[in-house]
């Protein structure tokens, strides 16, 4: 029955993947081929953009589509556990995401082959500001799981974003450091440091204390966002 439920909601979202991936490839062409900044910068501006663009798109009517079409009374009469459901709609919107980035970093180190940019740069800056969308999803998923609309889930995808901006000025004004740490933005600042210092990047951004508190942020906010969407009830 998981098959099934995956591979229901990978049709459902199947769009989503062909309009970022297309959209993102094309974009991503075309700043390659003018070169009006270089490589680097242009990776840079590209990955922001998916990043802010991408969980969007998943988000809109990830959980909100089946509640705003009264269908989550069928689904939820399947003979499956709930929490099933919310992974199933979690590991597509996530698998999802990371292609679209997966088919921009690829294009990106395609297209810089040979010029200015060391071989894997490319390629690492884009997956950064990748981890940082997929953070960010995950987040939408503790706040956006019992959005009854597409508005609702808009607000909920907006406010993830623009709570972890606040966090993260906040961390960098007053130095506090966990905040810092524990913020999705902190690997978009990875991103950043790739295009103004290279592969010193890992010295800058403390990757073991990042990747460790970014794994614990995880790992709590996943069961609090599958126990909100097991507690559905208003809906039945």
């Amino acid at each position: 029955m998981l098959k099934r439920l995956l591979w229901k909601e990978w049709w459902e979202n199947l769009w989503k993947l062909g309009f970022c991936a297309g959209v993102s490839l094309a974009f991503t062409m075309l700043l390659f081929r003018l070169r009006i900044f270089p490589d680097l910068q242009n990776a840079f501006f590209i990955s922001l953009v998916q990043t802010i663009v991408v969980p969007v798109v998943y988000a809109l009517d990830l959980f909100s589509g089946e509640m705003s079409n009264r269908t989550i009374h069928l689904l939820f009469k399947i003979p499956v556990p709930r929490w099933k459901i919310f992974f199933a709609k979690y590991l597509v919107a996530i698998v999802g995401i990371a292609l679209s980035f997966l088919v921009t970093a690829t294009a990106m180190e395609v297209l810089a082959w040979g010029r200015e940019a060391q071989p894997g740069m490319l390629f690492l800056a884009n997956a950064l500001q990748g981890l940082c969308a997929l953070l960010l999803m995950t987040w939408f998923c503790l706040f956006g799981c019992q959005s009854r609309s597409e508005a609702g889930s808009l607000v909920a995808i907006f406010g993830v974003m623009t709570g972890w901006a606040i966090v993260l000025f906040w961390s960098r004004l007053c130095e506090v450091g966990w905040a810092d740490h524990v913020t999705p933005y902190i690997l978009a600042f990875g991103s950043l440091a790739i295009v103004e210092t290279g592969f010193d990047w890992l010295n800058w951004m403390h990757w073991d204390r990042v990747l460790l508190s970014q794994v614990a942020v995880v790992a709590i906010v996943l069961p609090l966002a599958c126990y909100r969407y097991v507690k559905v009830r208003s809906y039945l």
